[in-house]
């Protein structure tokens, strides 16, 4: 236990003020702590964080790292409490901490959960050694010790956060990097795609379900929110922004898993998914679910063999604006009633096909109306709507038309 020896300073003739008396005897329970009694401090730390932390208990924190990192801790929290110069090879032992559970993939709560057990088993280490403090004293120790520990555990876990941002800064800079460059050669640079496995932990094989989606301004939160569900099926994955655009890659066990449920969250936004075999397509199927998105007007998540027509529409502006020319500009020297009604059939069989007779009751037009608009823009245009490659080539130039007035709206 503490020898309590507390020798008065005298300045000119005056005892040493109690405060001052008191953050003596705290200095000297921290010296006292540091000697023979520290290794079973903070063999007690390591077990209650091994009880009350989850995060350390099983993953990629061993009790040998714990053990090591919190006696580095401890011994800091205590150099502070004396008051003298830090040890050098103390001085960046919380960042080192910080940095190495950033690294670690150890959530920040839990390591600041962590530094809370330090304190808990300081100030308890503390109040043992206060047992020998006349009763009177002993109140204002404690008071004291707790502020002082409090102070240097703090001032810890200020260096514990800043050490693990900046990890995860850096991390989260070489994995965005990482990414960016599959996107941009993985499909034909095999060292791209090795990378990208490494640093993002994704598998290099297996099926992917990659999503492109478009905001008005970034909505992590979404993203977050479909993050958590993907975790809780244990399914890797990756997700980024660029500007306002979302990519995103996730690896799944089976053909069938479309994600639907665990990505409704972006579905008030125009999204997009496309599959890819292996970590090395994704780049492909990014672009590919990328052309759906520019293609739509209207929000949900869609598959990308629910949007061909999209894409096709958004594939080449210079060759979409040609189509466009040719389908719609024959329709221009007509007046306004005529055009809109020629529109108004031609759009009602792009969309929903059918005979005459249907297109006349979904439209409420008499079938002799229908009729003479469709031959009417057979005649203006040159494409027969009754053939398919006339047809294709009619809904992919609306599909160009309604993403231009979604544009310009």
């Amino acid at each position: 236990m503490l020898f309590w020896v507390i020798v008065d300073r005298a300045v000119e003739g005056k005892p040493m003020p109690e405060s001052d008396r008191t953050a003596e005897l705290v200095r000297a329970a921290a010296r006292a702590l540091l000697g023979e009694r520290l290794g079973r401090i903070v063999d007690k730390g390591v077990q209650k964080t091994i009880e009350d932390e989850p995060s350390y208990t099983g993953g990629p924190v061993s009790r040998d790292d714990l053990r090591f990192h919190m006696d580095r801790s401890m011994r800091l929290a205590l150099a502070r409490l004396e008051e003298d110069p830090l040890p050098p090879d103390l001085e960046s032992a919380a960042l080192d901490i910080g940095a190495t559970r950033a690294r670690q993939g150890i959530p920040l709560a839990s390591v600041l959960h962590a530094f809370r057990i330090d304190l808990r088993t300081l100030w308890e280490a503390l109040i043992d050694e206060s047992r020998e403090i006349g009763a009177e004293q002993r109140a204002e120790f404690l008071e004291r010790s707790s502020l002082m520990v409090w102070e240097a555990v703090e001032r810890n876990a200020e260096e514990v956060v800043r050490g693990y941002r900046m990890a995860k800064e850096s991390i989260d800079e070489i994995r965005s990097a990482a990414f960016d460059q599959l996107l941009l050669d993985g499909d034909r640079h095999p060292p791209s795609v090795e990378n990208a496995a490494r640093a993002l932990d994704l598998p290099a094989s297996g099926r992917y379900v990659c999503v492109v989606g478009t905001f008005t301004t970034p909505r992590p939160e979404l993203v977050a929110e479909c993050a958590t569900r993907l975790e809780a099926r244990g399914l890797p994955f990756y997700f980024s922004w660029f500007a306002q655009e979302l990519r995103g890659a996730v690896h799944v066990p089976t053909h069938r898993d479309n994600l639907a449920d665990e990505l409704s969250p972006l579905r008030e936004h125009v999204c997009s998914t496309a599959e890819a075999d292996g970590l090395r397509n994704v780049a492909r199927a990014i672009r590919l679910a990328r052309m759906a998105v520019r293609g739509r007007t209207e929000p949900g998540l869609q598959r990308l063999d629910q949007s061909w027509l999209n894409a096709v529409a958004a594939a080449d502006p210079e060759l979409s604006e040609a189509l466009h020319l040719a389908v719609f500009a024959p329709l221009a020297a007509l007046s306004r009633s005529e055009r809109t009604g020629i529109l108004e059939t031609v759009g009602d069989l792009v969309s929903h096909g059918g005979t005459i007779a249907q297109i006349a009751e979904r439209t409420y037009r008499h079938r002799n109306t229908v009729r003479a608009r469709l031959r009417s823009f057979t005649e203006l245009t040159g494409l027969d709507l009754s053939t398919t490659k006339d047809l294709a080539t009619t809904a992919i130039a609306f599909a160009i038309d309604a993403l231009r007035r979604k544009k310009a709206a």
